[in-house]
């Protein structure tokens, strides 16, 4: 469980932040959990004086080292759209590394070289959405890269049931008018 939390701190520094700026899951409550596979649909809210404030995402996260070497890789859909793949500082993607595959060809790279170094892999708006639609039609998100500590990773992801978490966490999203 700690490991989780400690992911989820990682994961979304900014948005996991308390309200004295701590990297900690503050005082947001879980209100909505809901699995697919690999795939995560969650809600949660806290309350900012008489105000709420709510948020969902869709989530996985994938931890493929344990420490003393830990390494994950993440990503999180949120509403703006966005889609962020999160990396361990020290990644380094093959050419071609961050694919979507179907039965055996590929259908979608859209990559930004920032993404395959290591830094910032966010996509948003028309971007977002490709990728989005890209993931809801099934097949494997492909990973293949070098990890902070050197070692070859290579990484497959099912989307068989990233549309249901998809509407789910749309359904939701559109309950709360996020």
């Amino acid at each position: 469980m700690r490991t989780l939390l400690a992911l989820l701190a990682l994961a979304l520094p900014a948005a996991a932040q308390d309200r004295q700026g701590n990297d900690t899951p503050g005082d947001w409550i879980v209100d909505h959990t809901k699995h697919f596979g690999l795939w995560d649909s969650l809600c949660d809210h806290r309350m900012t004086g008489e105000m709420r404030e709510s948020r969902c995402y869709l989530r996985y996260v994938d931890v493929f080292s344990p420490r003393p070497k830990f390494g994950a890789v993440f990503l999180f859909v949120t509403p703006e759209p966005q889609v962020q793949i999160g990396l361990e500082p020290g990644t380094v993607f093959a050419p071609n590394g961050i694919r979507i595959e179907q039965g055996g060809q590929t259908t979608w790279d859209d990559v930004k070289l920032t993404c395959l170094v290591g830094l910032n892999c966010t996509f948003t708006e028309d971007r977002a959405r490709a990728l989005i639609a890209a993931m809801a039609k099934g097949g494997h998100f492909a990973f293949d890269f070098t990890d902070r500590h050197g070692a070859r990773q290579e990484r497959r992801w099912d989307l068989s049931q990233f549309a249901d978490a998809l509407a789910d966490y749309r359904a939701r999203t559109a309950e709360r008018r996020l």
